[in-house]
């Protein structure tokens, strides 16, 4: 491989933040500045990297390993509009994470790593996303998983418990990934994702599509294959949390989903019905658990558990305005949670914790924070005019074209489960930032250290604004031509001047409902100032006749708002179970299959003729099937 290969502009990202990730890496301990400065730099330049191969010309860049019998193995790569999208935005992330790091990670042990281990990210990212072999994805793939891990590492001692959960459930999810595209090079002879047509039909076939569907949902977090993100959330640091779980795994995730379910297999009904349901499940059995956290960090865990549910969703619709929807949502998604992880890293460092009983009173000590949190809580809770309303109404669209009942199920189940996490985000303004005060307070904030982590969290919740008021921009230059390389014909999807026209399902003009907002806003405003003029009456508490003594003003934690569904009928118990692990396929894999392992163990007596027996046996079953066979 020659100096021109490598600084092809397909390879140069790559090369870039491979190269300095490894510098950042060697420089960890004896010149932390370099390993920040260079993490910075790359994470810069892999942004331009990507804009250009957005914006550019198509490219592709083949570099074979091996040929055997016609299958090829090799690093092929090109600048597809949707895989280049998925890098920039990555590339976008990792930018605002790197300046977050820079504050947020200052005197930790392993600062260095973090920024190398980011570095390495999105070397990964790139791959995946590019990728035009399966190979090629895969060993992208891999390398996200790894840096996932490791950063997980990063964390707080008690760290380990939830990295190797990660590492085991986003394993398996790779286990399968790799197992799908040995299935895919046997049953097709190519590993070429854009020679790929698949009609799923065959057992084969099917396997085949659950497996990739296993691989992404795993990697994006969605229900059953969920439980590693709240286990991670618990020690990691913020940046990781909204680097990866928040942002470059749902991207990747909904990424593999979206091109395999809609450019590669031609689904049939029933597995669209499949991720109906998994989405649903996962939007409601989510924010049911959300509601009832009472730690900040896990709480938003969760909620990113319960978005990716309107992203399967959409996908599950197989029309137009659903799919638009599905992957409008992803971008929305990674925007608004990863300022909402960001918001919840600095409430913990300037609270101590993360524990929402113990923080209050942050909105006068962090009022930037504050806003972009509240401008972050409204926009996943789907209020218009923020973003996460428009890609939510484009979902619900999605259902209703469908008009099963199985899709109206999951269209009212969408509808309950935003209404619920616009309940829990009340919570948590109510608790952390407007409740009283706690004695307890964490490390002071310098002034550089406020901006550092102020300015990327008010870039992402000005995007929540923006992508919402003016929708039109991102659905027609991001959303649509992504859809148009996924091969799904838009004709019913068309942006209206005013609004988004969705095959005369409904209309959402952004622009009318902004200012009529803004005028009820302004109303409520002006209610509220003639209410502080009037003079009111204020006279003592009357108790029986009595004056009652001087007492401590009472507080009620804002935490225990919805403890009443921990008490409802099927609810709180399932509540309770899947706190303990009773749907935890991480954990059940490990009861059962530990029982497994030790009943195989058993049989490893070291009595020989036991051995001699189980050989005779197995010879006697490969017989059989042979002569029943022949």
């Amino acid at each position: 491989m020659n100096l021109a290969t490598l600084t092809h502009p397909l390879l140069l990202p790559l090369v870039v933040t491979g190269v300095a990730g490894l510098i950042a890496y060697v420089a960890a301990r004896p010149a932390v500045f370099i390993s920040k400065l260079v993490s910075v730099l790359a994470s810069a330049a892999s942004l331009g990297g990507g804009l250009m191969l957005w914006l550019g010309p198509k490219q592709a860049i083949d570099l074979t390993w091996l040929e055997v019998d016609g299958l090829r193995l090799a690093v092929t790569m090109s600048n597809h509009v949707f895989g280049s999208l998925i890098a920039t935005g990555a590339a976008f992330f990792g930018l605002l994470m790197a300046i977050y790091a820079l504050a947020h990670e200052r005197g930790e042990r392993d600062e260095g790593r973090f920024h190398a281990f980011l570095c390495w990210t999105l070397t990964g990212a790139f791959a995946a996303a590019l990728a035009d072999d399966l190979v090629c994805l895969l060993i992208g793939w891999e390398l996200v998983s790894l840096s996932l891990y490791m950063l997980l590492n990063l964390g707080r001692e008690d760290g380990a418990a939830g990295a190797a959960k990660t590492f085991g459930m986003v394993g398996f999810g790779d286990a399968a990934l790799l197992l799908a595209i040995a299935l895919i090079g046997a049953m097709q002879g190519t590993f070429r994702i854009d020679r790929l047509s698949i009609q799923v039909g065959t057992p084969a076939t099917y396997v085949c599509y659950l497996l990739f569907m296993a691989a992404a949902l795993a990697k994006a977090g969605a229900i059953p294959l969920h439980s590693w993100i709240p286990a991670a959330a618990s020690s990691a640091s913020a940046a990781t949390f909204a680097l990866l779980p928040a942002s470059i795994d749902k991207l990747l995730g909904i990424y593999l989903l979206a091109t395999f379910s809609l450019r590669v297999f031609v689904l049939d009904a029933p597995l669209r019905a499949v991720l109906l349901v998994i989405g649903a499940v996962t939007i409601l059995a989510a924010v049911l658990m959300a509601m009832v956290q009472h730690r900040l960090k896990k709480l938003l865990a969760v909620h990113a558990v319960s978005q990716v549910g309107y992203m399967v969703l959409g996908i599950g619709t197989g029309l137009p305005v659903g799919i638009a929807g599905g992957i409008f949502h992803m971008f929305n998604n990674a925007i608004y949670k990863g300022c909402l992880f960001l918001a919840a890293g600095a409430a913990e460092r300037a609270g101590g914790t993360d524990e929402q009983n113990r923080l209050g009173g942050l909105a006068r000590v962090l009022p930037v924070t504050f806003g972009c949190t509240l401008t972050a809580a409204l926009a996943i809770s789907g209020v218009p005019p923020l973003n996460g309303f428009v890609s939510k109404w484009l979902v619900y669209q999605g259902c209703l074209a469908v008009g099963s009942p199985l899709a109206l199920l999951c269209l009212v189940a969408a509808v309950f489960g935003s209404a619920l996490t616009l309940a829990s985000f009340f919570k948590v303004l109510a608790t952390v930032f407007l409740g009283p005060r706690p004695a307890t307070t964490g490390a002071p904030m310098t002034a550089t250290g406020a901006i550092l982590r102020g300015l990327p969290m008010v870039v992402l919740a000005v995007l929540c604004v923006g992508f919402g008021v003016a929708a039109q921009w991102p659905l027609q230059h991001l959303i649509l031509p992504a859809l148009a390389d996924l091969g799904v014909a838009t004709p019913l999807l068309t942006i209206a001047p005013l609004g988004l026209e969705t095959a005369q399902l409904g209309l959402w003009g952004p622009g009318p409902a902004t200012i009529l907002i803004i005028l009820g806003v302004l109303g409520g405003l002006a209610l509220y100032a003639l209410g502080r003029v009037s003079r009111a009456r204020v006279v003592n508490s009357f108790i029986g006749g009595e004056v009652p003594a001087e007492a401590a003003p009472l507080k009620f934690a804002a935490t225990s708002f919805y403890r009443t569904i921990e008490e409802l009928p099927g609810v709180g118990p399932a509540l309770r179970d899947g706190a303990a692990g009773a749907f935890d396929v991480y954990r059940l894999g490990g009861r059962y299959g530990g029982t497994l392992v030790e009943l195989l163990r058993r049989q490893h007596s070291g009595v020989l003729s036991l051995y001699v027996s189980w050989c005779l046996v197995g010879v006697a079953v490969i017989v059989t099937y042979l002569m029943v066979v022949r």
